[in-house]
């Protein structure tokens, strides 16, 4: 499918929710470009405006950071965004009742990824403040408990590992046409 055929058929909000190091933000971008969208990502912007996020979890706690995603979620989807937009969440947003309620009634994609897949990313990291240092065990922690909030949530289910971000990208939009085709047709009847 063409960019072009996307971007015409696809203009409402597509978020991307997953676990950490599932490649959100690099899909995400390139998804957006894809669909000739907007693109948000609610880290980058609470760190812009808040500050580093493991700073925020040091100084506030998970709860404080939760809520801050919550309020750029809900900033996104006050924005104006003619040609839509992708919002790449982060990897524990869906966990406030009032995130999940917010991208209800959008696309809501689930990209989903195995341990293997992102290891390699995040072994070693010093960024992920819920890592504590044993990476893999609590990756897969956070994964059971996540998993059946993503797909309660999600509306698409995409495999993102094994294909670069474009390519991932590419099935994500090759997926949405359909998707919206559907529920143009439920609204008209």
């Amino acid at each position: 499918m063409t960019p072009a055929a996307t971007h015409s058929a696809v203009r409402r909000t597509v978020f991307l929710m997953g676990p950490m190091a599932s490649g959100k933000s690099s899909v995400g971008f390139a998804l957006a470009r894809i669909l000739g969208a907007d693109f948000a990502d609610t880290d980058v912007r609470i760190v812009k405006e808040h500050g580093p996020i493991p700073e925020i979890f040091a100084a506030h706690g998970e709860e404080e950071f939760r809520a801050l995603e919550a309020q750029a979620v809900a900033d996104v989807l006050a924005e104006e965004h003619p040609n839509g937009i992708v919002v790449a969440l982060g990897g524990g947003a869906i966990l406030r009742p009032e995130t999940r309620k917010r991208v209800a009634g959008h696309h809501v994609v689930y990209l989903e990824v195995a341990w293997e897949d992102v290891a390699p990313r995040l072994v070693g990291s010093e960024d992920r403040p819920l890592l504590h240092g044993q990476a893999e065990a609590s990756w897969r922690e956070l994964m059971e408990q996540r998993r059946p909030l993503y797909e309660a949530v999600a509306t698409l289910r995409v495999h993102a590992a094994g294909g670069t971000a474009d390519e991932v990208a590419q099935t994500v939009a090759d997926q949405l046409i359909p998707l919206q085709k559907e529920l143009t047709r439920e609204r008209r009847h």
